[in-house]
């Protein structure tokens, strides 16, 4: 079955497929539940049981009366009592998740029709940090994306406390999050790259 699409009349359609591979690549694949970085209950690639919480936890199918906690690392940490998931299940999973959350990303509060304006890899990175709960966190950095503030988005983005406790942690969620805000910046100057092309022709 092939990958889901994002569409908008008269705008080139979004395909999946390669966001899916990179959240499989960066995420990894954890057979049993474990708690994110977040503190959140996760199983698969970095999908949410519910709402991550011990309670929605307790109430899937996941859980099997106990919890026993590895000692170190995402993959030790995961609950070592809890039942586990296939890979191909996982990826069914995950792409439930990136499909719904990448419909609520192209609604007129987040990123909008201006979604489809983006370049292929800002789409891309734009989309993973809604899937790991980062871009939908910050409305000022959406809101200045609708607007075509690119770089304005970028300094917003990272000027809250995850990413300078990431930063300071070494974990890799300050590496996706720097990313993102640096193919903003790339937006900012192909964006300006065009209109000073408008002008010339204009001039001419």
């Amino acid at each position: 079955m092939p990958d889901p699409v994002l569409v908008r009349p008269n705008k080139k359609p979004y395909s999946f497929s390669k966001l899916a591979e990179e959240v499989k690549s960066k995420e990894g694949f954890v057979a049993k539940p474990y708690k994110d970085s977040k503190g959140y209950w996760t199983v698969g690639y970095g999908s949410l049981i519910g709402d991550g919480s011990d309670a929605a936890y307790k109430k899937s199918p996941y859980y099997t009366g106990k919890i026993t906690m590895g000692k170190s690392g995402i993959a030790d940490k995961a609950d070592l009592s809890g039942k586990s998931v296939t890979e191909e299940t996982a990826r069914a999973m995950m792409m439930k998740s990136i499909t719904d959350k990448a419909s609520r990303a192209i609604k007129s509060d987040m990123l909008g029709d201006k979604f489809f304006d983006l370049s292929p890899d800002l789409q891309d990175a734009a989309i993973s940090s809604v899937y790991r709960g980062g871009l939908s966190g910050s409305p000022k950095t959406m809101e200045n994306i609708r607007e075509g503030k690119f770089t304005e988005a970028a300094k917003e983005f990272l000027d809250n406390d995850e990413y300078k406790a990431a930063k300071e942690s070494g974990s890799g969620v300050a590496a996706r999050m720097d990313l993102l805000a640096n193919l903003l910046k790339e937006e900012a100057k192909k964006k300006a790259s065009f209109a000073e092309r408008v002008e010339q022709r204009v001039a001419e």
